[in-house]
Formats: structure tokens, C-alpha cells, sequence
């Protein structure tokens, strides 16, 4: 399936190549080649399919709601709002957390409607009240509810189990192990150490588009040439590599698009050395911007001079050695975990994002978008960035939170297709109301649609 040639190796081959990645588990391949090359438009805005996610699909798979740093004090809290369903995470310890459905046992008040701290939960409708550990401490006028007793009136609790620095939840009790559902992600992210980083810009945007057709935009690299035009001389769509792994409890997607390398639709006029340069000046305009762009030797691997560089950079300024490959310094490395979050596995673009449902229109969601950096050694970790929320109408290369300008016009592209896509999936023919996927580039969007089949389909 795959398209590569000689001349143009898929990423996996490029990787091989790479020295510093002999015998890193980065070299697995998939284990699934999907087969679902069509996806009927309805699940995009039929009321009924957004009904039978919220209950099959929402209420049972392990959901990414934040991360421990969003939660720096105990009594921290913060409400997680996934469509119409809605929880809460609470710091009840220096390393302990829980997470509660967000309603109160009385009369289904709303516990957490923004990140706060206190000493206790209390209801803003009657004052009953709970210690952060979900223990009930009060209710005025217990006299009148003496069936409500502190051995039943604990606040219900949902699953909260974490991974490298990461806060997941799950609302179905009987669910597997949040491992099973990470699969291989801890594996091949443990040099990248998530862990060992904090959040310095984070977003979350409203956008006129079902959250799968947001999704879906990232998990193909096929639209960059037509998108992004500005990334035709040094990101190319016929080094990309896509791959899928499923343990029948968890499923991830792989996208790995190679960069300082020219589009397949770029001219001849696109050497390699000018490949190289291009991305070599794009990455220090967004991330570098104080630094000298250096000059390149033809004469040597250009991706391997590159990465070198920047890992002295990272070095440089983090005060820490940065080991990874040559790939994970340059390329763009996406890992999605089933259904709605992916990690960038790269020092490029080391972004987080998710992908969540609108509480009542099938045809709205929200994007929200993390970028990491690493701790210094031996530095406070007392910093904490809060979400800046953004409209439908407002740009994300616009946004001063955000610490990536040349990523926020990238994806404000991306963002200005979602609502043509909503719409265009409205007007199609009734009598071809389907999408034709390809084989390899989108294999991911595939896969993904077929999972969405089985977890609706169980009753």
C-alpha cells in the first residue's frame, strides 16, 4: 500500500537510517491494515448518532480531561465537560487526585462550573457539602433527608488514572486499565518524557464542525500540498507514514510526515539544500526567533545537521541533554489514542490535542490545543497556564497565549475548511451520502470510523 520510492523513502525508511534509532520500538509497525473505505455523512450531524455517542461511546472509553499541572494546589478543581456529559477533577492530595460526575446528590445542581480552589465542595443551590475526597461533611437541614446518611452520601465517582503527567477518566466501571487503552503510546513516548514537562500555551476553540470531522483533518497528510502551500518546499506528503496498532482493547494511529524535505508537488527549482534551509528558517522563526539561523553543508545528511543543531539548542536553553532521534527532532510524529486525543512525539511541533463534542449540536465541537516544553533541571514547577477560550470566528494565529505563530496559521487554514466540510457533508447526493477514503494516506480516518461502528453498535 505504501507510495514511497527510492528517491522518496516513507518516514519509516528515513528512520532506519537514523543512528540514534537502532532498536527503538519507534521502528514497530502497525498491526492493522483498516478496510473501511467509506463512511456514511450521517454520523456527522444526525441527532440520533450524537445521542448514541454520549451513551456507547463517551460514557466507556478512557477520555483525556487534562493535566496534573492544570491542578497545582490540593482543593484545586476543575470541571471536564464532554458534550452533554460533565465531571469534575479535584487535587485531594500532593499527588493524589479524583474525579466526581459533576451534579449534585440533592437536586442535580452543577458542583464545578470553572477551575477553582477551596477546602471543600458546596453546593451553590442549598449549601450541602462534600470534602474534596467526595466524603459527605454537610447537609443543612439534615433532619428532612435522613435517608441521605455519610455511608451513601459520598459524591459518585468516576475512574481517574494518569500517564505521563496526563489525567484520564472513565465513567464505566467495569472498564479495562487505562495501560490497555494507552497501548504502545508509553513505549515509544518514555525518551520523549512527557512527564517531565509543563504546559506553556493552551487553548480551547469552538469550531462550526462535528468534532470527527475536526479530528479527521489531522489524521491524513494528503490535504497539506492544497492547505498549507507554505509548507510545500520542506514538508513532504510522499515521506509520510501512517501506521495502526490495536490490542482489541486499545487503538492507536500513527502519522509520521517527514520534514526538510520538499512536497511531491513542489518544482525541481526545490533542491535538497533548499528544503532544508526552508524548514531550518521556519523552525527558528516560531521557535527561535533570538537565534541566528546557521548555514548548512550541503556535503552532509541535512536532516542529521539540523537535528543536531537543535538538540544543542534545546540543550542550550533547557539545560538538559535532549537524546531523541534525528526524526522526533524535526518531523512531525502524531500518535492518536482512541477516540478523541493525540500526542505529538516530537521536539518540532510538541503539541497535545483534543477533540470533544458540543453539549447539544452535532454540528459545533471544541478544538483545544496544548504545546509542552520541557522542565529545566532542578526548576520550580509551580507554573500553571490557563485555557484561553476562543469563538468560532476568533484566529488562533492571533491569540498572544499562543507561543507558536507559524502552527496558529497552519491551523487556522485547517479551521477555515471545517465549516465547508460541515455543510458539504449536508448537500451531498442522498443516493451517495459517503465519503471514498483512500487506502494508505487515510487509513487512520478509517479505522477510527469502523471502532465508532462497534462501540455504537454494542448495546
Amino acid at each position: 500500500m505504501a507510495t514511497a520510492t527510492a528517491k522518496r523513502p516513507m518516514s519509516e525508511g528515513l528512520a532506519r537510517n537514523d543512528s540514534r534509532m537502532r532498536g527503538s520500538p519507534l521502528l514497530e509497525p502497525g498491526n492493522i491494515e483498516p478496510e473501511n473505505r467509506s463512511v456514511d455523512y450521517g454520523r456527522y450531524y444526525d441527532p440520533g448518532y450524537f445521542t448514541l455517542e454520549v451513551e456507547r461511546l463517551w460514557r466507556r472509553q478512557w477520555l483525556l480531561a487534562g493535566r496534573e499541572e492544570d491542578l497545582r494546589a490540593v482543593g484545586d478543581r476543575m470541571p471536564v465537560d464532554i458534550g452533554p456529559l460533565s465531571f469534575f477533577i479535584v487535587k485531594t492530595g500532593e499527588n493524589d487526585f479524583k474525579a466526581f460526575y459533576n451534579s449534585c446528590l440533592h437536586r442535580g445542581t452543577l458542583l464545578c462550573a470553572k477551575a477553582e480552589s477551596a477546602d471543600s465542595i458546596r453546593c451553590p443551590f442549598h449549601g450541602w457539602e462534600w470534602h474534596n475526597n467526595g466524603a459527605l461533611k454537610r447537609i443543612p437541614g439534615h433532619w428532612d433527608y435522613t435517608d441521605i446518611t455519610r455511608a451513601n452520601g459520598s459524591l459518585r465517582e468516576v475512574q481517574l488514572e494518569r500517564w505521563g503527567g496526563f489525567l484520564f477518566i472513565n465513567a464505566d466501571p467495569a472498564a479495562r486499565p487505562l495501560s490497555d487503552a494507552l497501548h504502545i503510546i508509553p513505549d515509544h513516548f518514555r525518551d520523549f518524557a512527557p512527564e517531565r514537562r509543563f504546559t506553556v500555551a493552551h487553548v480551547r476553540k469552538l469550531v462550526p464542525a462535528n468534532w470527527k470531522i475536526v479530528q479527521e483533518a489531522f489524521m491524513e497528510g494528503y490535504h497539506a500540498a492544497v492547505t498549507h502551500p507554505e509548507t510545500i518546499p520542506f514538508t513532504s506528503d510522499g515521506h509520510t507514514q501512517y501506521d495502526v496498532w490495536s490490542n482489541g482493547v486499545g487503538h492507536v494511529g500513527r502519522l509520521w510526515a517527514a520534514s526538510a524535505l520538499a512536497n511531491t508537488e513542489a518544482g525541481p527549482e526545490i533542491t535538497p539544500l533548499y528544503a532544508a534551509q526552508a524548514f531550518l528558517q521556519s523552525m527558528c522563526d516560531w521557535r527561535y526567533p533570538n537565534d541566528d539561523v546557521p548555514a548548512l553543508d550541503p556535503d552532509v545528511d541535512l536532516r542529521a545537521e539540523i537535528a543536531e543543531w537543535h538538540r544543542k539548542t534545546l540543550e542550550r536553553i533547557h539545560g538538559r541533554p535532549f537524546p531523541l532521534p534525528d526524526g522526533l527532532m524535526l518531523d512531525s510524529v502524531l500518535y492518536f489514542m482512541f477516540p478523541h486525543c493525540v500526542f505529538f512525539l516530537t521536539e518540532f511541533l510538541p503539541l497535545v490535542f483534543s477533540f470533544t463534542p458540543h453539549p447539544r449540536d452535532p454540528s459545533l465541537s471544541y478544538f483545544e490545543i496544548r504545546m509542552l516544553q520541557p522542565w529545566p533541571e532542578n526548576a520550580s514547577r509551580s507554573l500553571k497556564t490557563p485555557v484561553v477560550e476562543m469563538g468560532v470566528d476568533d484566529r488562533l494565529v492571533d491569540n498572544k497565549e499562543l507561543a507558536f505563530s507559524f502552527v496558529g496559521l497552519i491551523l487556522d487554514q485547517d479551521m477555515n475548511n471545517m465549516p465547508l466540510i460541515q455543510r458539504g457533508v449536508r448537500a451531498s447526493d442522498p443516493a451517495l451520502r459517503h465519503s471514498h477514503l483512500g487506502a494508505n494516506q487515510e487509513m487512520i480516518i478509517q479505522y477510527w470510523n469502523r471502532l465508532f461502528d462497534q462501540c455504537l453498535a454494542r448495546p
